[in-house]
Parts: structure tokens; C-alpha cells; sequence
């Protein structure tokens, strides 16, 4: 898996040059990171005064926001659709997901349904 966060120093020192008056795009440039990363680094440190890694707030989805779109879009599409099909037509996209996992999304549909 490839390591996606920056080094505390990395970090430090964006915050330490934002202090220092220099913008988001010329910090960007002397770190050789994307704007949008030290746009993100900067906002956590104002919200939070540290550049350390905070936990995650709970565990991760089981689906991404994508997939369970897909889903309900295809579900829409075939009210009959059964929940073995559903998960065959993801099988590509996610690794394994259960029948349960498949279920409650499905009922979400409902949530989102566009009236006509």
C-alpha cells in the first residue's frame, strides 16, 4: 500500500512558511507539493494548532461513495434487480463485499429516489 501522508517535517515546515507570509502557490512550488495538499495541511493546522496525524473519526466504509452510487444508480435503473446480481455487476470495482453490505445500501435507494 502506498503511503499517502507527508512527513511531520514536510508539514512543519509548510506551516512554518504560511507564518513566514509566502501564499499557498509559492509554498507549493518550493516543496514540489500540490497547492491543494498544502491547502489542506494549513486548514488542519489552523483548526487544530498541530501538524501531527489525527485518528480517523470511526472505521472506514465498506463501500466508497462511488461504488454505493453505482449501486443505487443501477438499482434504480432495474427495480428488480436481485442482490447477487448487484453484486456480481461490482465484483470489478470492489474486492469482496457481502451480501448484508449489498442489502443495506440497497434499501438506501429509497433515500435518493427521484419522484417523476
Amino acid at each position: 500500500m502506498k503511503n499517502k501522508e507527508h512527513t511531520r517535517q514536510v508539514r512543519d515546515t509548510v506551516v512554518k512558511k504560511f507564518k513566514a507570509g509566502f501564499g499557498y502557490k509559492k509554498i507549493s512550488q518550493a516543496l514540489n507539493i500540490p497547492r491543494s495538499t498544502v491547502q489542506a495541511i494549513i486548514l488542519k493546522w489552523k483548526e487544530y494548532q498541530t501538524t501531527a496525524n489525527l485518528p480517523r473519526p470511526g472505521r472506514p466504509s465498506k463501500l466508497s461513495a462511488h461504488t454505493r452510487r453505482r449501486l443505487i444508480r443501477d438499482a434504480a435503473k432495474r427495480p428488480m434487480i436481485t442482490l447477487d446480481e448487484l453484486q456480481r455487476s461490482t465484483v470489478e470495482v470492489v474486492d469482496s463485499v457481502h451480501r448484508p453490505t449489498y442489502s443495506c445500501n440497497h434499501s438506501k435507494r429509497w433515500r435518493y429516489k427521484v419522484l417523476t
